[in-house]
């Protein structure tokens, strides 16, 4: 289950980072699953890094499946469920979500100004938590390799944003970009500035919204974690200034008792 820090944690921003939710080795066999469909797919060859950017990595249908991935469900990932929705409160997904693969592809890394976006609707009410989103890593991430940026309390400042909203006022591109429009710093974090200090200011700095501390973050850490998300989290996607390729899985879990787990999920992340 979840401890009181974790859950204080989630409430603030959003955001829960399980650690060694699945074993190295565990994790070493999902990525030779995914080289191998690299291979097959696209003639990328894991040695050989010119073929990397051969063509883009998506579309690995065989590994989207494949029961190497079934730890990512292990007891510290269905212990953490439990603790969110209650136990046999969740339903467990039909597959295990996208195959998420960055290759290096840039040289240096600064906090994305396109593309922030929450994956689901937003006509739930703020106390309903109908579904997270979890990233699960199966290689070890380092700052700028490409790790997902999470903008982190987003989820209550989005809450708050639609308080007094009915209707169409609720309609996905009305509330994500007003909302992104609501504010300076958010503004901010949309433009392509050349601001040699961006990143020190929306990761480290970040800023209180009325009460609500925002800041970007980067989901790092070893193979084997996951992070968990509200679903109203705003994220983005980003280069790889890295020398290794980013691998990540992401699917949305749904509580049992929402009519959301038919389909309330916006889009399939970009990320």
């Amino acid at each position: 289950m979840l401890t009181a820090e974790q859950r204080a944690e989630f409430e603030r921003s959003g955001i829960i980072k399980l650690e060694a939710v699945f074993s190295a080795a565990e994790a070493a066999r999902m990525r030779d699953v995914v080289w191998g469909e690299l291979r097959r797919r696209h003639e990328i060859e894991r040695d050989d890094p010119t073929t990397w950017n051969r063509h883009p990595p998506h579309g690995l249908k065989s590994s989207k499946k494949h029961h190497a991935f079934a730890p990512i469900f292990g007891a510290t990932m269905t212990a953490a469920l439990d603790g969110l929705f209650g136990v046999d409160g969740w339903v467990m997904p039909k597959h295990y979500g996208q195959v998420l693969v960055t290759m290096p592809n840039a040289e240096t890394w600064r906090v994305p100004h396109r593309l922030w976006h929450a994956d689901f609707q937003y006509h739930a009410k703020p106390d309903d938590l109908f579904a997270v989103k979890y990233w699960a890593l199966f290689t070890d991430m380092e700052p700028g390799g490409g790790a997902t940026p999470q903008l982190a309390g987003s989820h209550k400042a989005t809450a708050r944003f639609l308080e007094g909203r009915e209707g169409d006022q609720r309609e996905y591109k009305r509330v994500r970009d007003g909302f992104l429009r609501s504010h300076d710093w958010l503004r901010a974090l949309m433009q392509n500035d050349d601001d040699a200090g961006r990143n020190e200011r929306f990761m480290n700095d970040g800023f209180d919204l009325d009460g609500l501390p925002l800041r970007v973050m980067e989901c790092t850490g070893r193979a084997g974690d996951v992070y968990l998300t509200h679903p109203w989290v705003m994220h983005s996607i980003a280069v790889n200034a890295r020398s290794e390729p980013r691998f990540m899985r992401s699917h949305a879990v749904y509580a049992a008792r929402s009519a959301s787990s038919t389909g309330d999920q916006r889009s399939g992340s970009l990320l």
